[in-house]
């Protein structure tokens, strides 16, 4: 499943949003789970399930083909009901019939789904409903290292699901259900219910990749079906979001809930209600306080810039949020920020960036200085952006004054030759706006210099010491003079 398109960083002005009201459609994960049995040789995990060992033996039902279709719904509910026994996948030589049995009516009942055209009855939605429920609802396992330094996955290996070649396909047969043009909405909402939203939430923890991208496309396809979970929907991804920022700071599936998250509200109508501005300042930038900013940043930044994009009234309090957090003394994170701060300004209108240019330039000026090269050349790079050249161009005579100091210093003494190439590049593009004005900033900033050195040089002269002063000569007055004085 792909990651939501952002908007472009070099002068493009991102992609059109979906029409109001709509909800962005999610990909099903592509796979093979119809034509191949799984692959073997990936890293497993112990079991995720403690219940106690299974002992009962599994008989093939018959085919689908082999019976008449009236006879086909009860053979359908015959071989749910059969998937809800489950193994134990620690060993893999232990019941390996039972298990190829469970996992051909597994497929079989998904080309069932998508072959059939019969109208799906009460007792079908919760066949359905329960047999995914007991093989997707479980334990996690425990983190491969709960305590120690934070899982990076690029570095480290995820813990993958043991049984993942019955859990891929009971997520494909879920999707296939809720898919299909004869699912009624009305009749699964019985059995598809808050309890149900909740647990498949907290699956989104597990660290097996794969399963997080089926969860998130299966929640998506909740999320649009079922209108009167929507807010429910909501509110738990709210809980999920400040448990994590404010409690355990670990999760795995963040990056995943934030991609569903993205399309809920490019669906969203304009003007924005009171509990989305809430959720932007309240649950969005918050979590930009975690240290695994990094494997959700793209995906929060997206979410970010949907909210920009429908009320640009939204980027002063965003852009002063992300300023009050900023992450001094880490340069990694500070070149995200500046990521961010770009994607956000492509999505503004004239109006909004006139509000917020002050602060927002005022605090780029500080990147301009940093030792760091990275920071400082992130920061310089904003220049190559036509949209935020133009809209600086509308603003020359307030923004220009206050940049103008740090380019021509970096232009001739920061100590990294990209920097210096930068600044005076980003020095030509202001000539060529505003000639007056950057003569103006120029002379101002000679008379500064000017003064800067004649300050120096006083500084240096020698001052004179108590020895070479003038000793001061102390009179004495008797006390009989002092009384005629004072009788005078």
């Amino acid at each position: 499943m792909s990651t939501p398109p952002t908007p472009g960083r070099r002068g493009s002005g991102g992609t059109p949003p979906p029409s109001q009201g709509t909800l962005t459609k999610m990909p099903t994960p592509k796979t093979d789970v119809l034509s191949r049995p799984p692959s073997m040789g990936m890293k497993k995990s112990a079991s995720t399930r403690f219940a106690e060992k299974n002992t009962q033996s599994l008989e093939k039902l018959p085919s689908f083909r082999e019976v008449t279709p009236a006879a086909r719904t009860d053979l359908f509910i015959r071989k749910l009901n059969q998937c809800c026994l489950l193994f134990d996948f620690a060993d893999l030589s232990a019941d390996t019939r039972s298990k190829e049995i469970k996992r051909e009516a597994l497929l079989q009942s998904v080309e069932y789904l998508f072959s059939s055209r019969e109208a799906f009855n009460d007792q079908v939605y919760k066949s359905v409903v329960d047999m995914v429920s007991i093989n997707l609802f479980r334990p996690l396992a425990p983190r491969s290292n709960p305590y120690g330094v934070m899982y990076d996955p690029e570095e480290d290996e995820p813990i993958l699901e043991a049984a993942w070649p019955h859990i891929q396909i009971v997520y494909e047969l879920f999707l296939r259900f809720i898919d299909s043009p004869d699912f009624n909405a009305g009749m699964a909402k019985n059995f598809i219910d808050q309890k149900f939203v909740t647990q498949l939430l907290e699956l989104f923890d597990s660290e097996d990749p794969r399963e997080r991208d089926y969860l998130k496309t299966t929640l998506h396809r909740i999320y649009g079906k079922f209108l009167q979970l929507r807010s429910f929907i909501r509110t738990s991804i709210r809980d999920v979001f400040c448990t994590f920022v404010y409690e355990t700071g670990r999760h795995n599936g963040v990056a995943e809930i934030l991609e569903v998250l993205g399309s809920i509200i490019n669906g969203y109508a304009v003007p924005l209600r009171d509990e989305h501005r809430n959720f932007l300042t309240k649950v969005l930038l918050p979590l930009h306080k975690p240290k695994s900013l990094t494997l959700f940043q793209s995906q929060l930044t997206y979410c970010i810039t949907q909210f920009v994009d429908k009320e640009p009234s939204l980027a002063l309090i965003t852009i002063k949020t992300l300023i009050r957090m900023w992450p001094v003394g880490n340069s990694p994170k500070q070149v995200l920020f500046l990521n961010e701060l770009e994607e956000i300004i492509n999505v503004m209108d004239e109006i909004a960036f006139r509000e917020c240019c002050v602060p927002l330039f005022k605090h780029i000026t500080q990147c301009f200085r940093s030792d760091h090269f990275q920071v400082a050349e992130r920061a310089l790079y904003f220049w190559s952006n036509d949209h935020i050249v133009s809209l600086v161009a509308d603003n020359v005579a307030t923004i220009l004054p206050m940049v103008y100091n740090v380019l021509f210093y970096n232009s001739n003494h920061h100590w990294h030759k990209s920097i210096r190439g930068l600044s005076f590049s980003s020095l030509k593009l202001f000539l060529e706006i505003d000639p007056g004005l950057y003569a103006q900033c120029a002379q101002k900033y000679r008379e500064d210099d000017n003064s800067r050195q004649a300050r120096a040089e006083f500084a240096k002269r020698p001052q004179p010491t108590h020895l070479d002063a003038k000793p001061k000569v102390r009179r004495r007055i008797s006390v009989h003079g002092m009384a005629e004085k004072l009788l005078i």
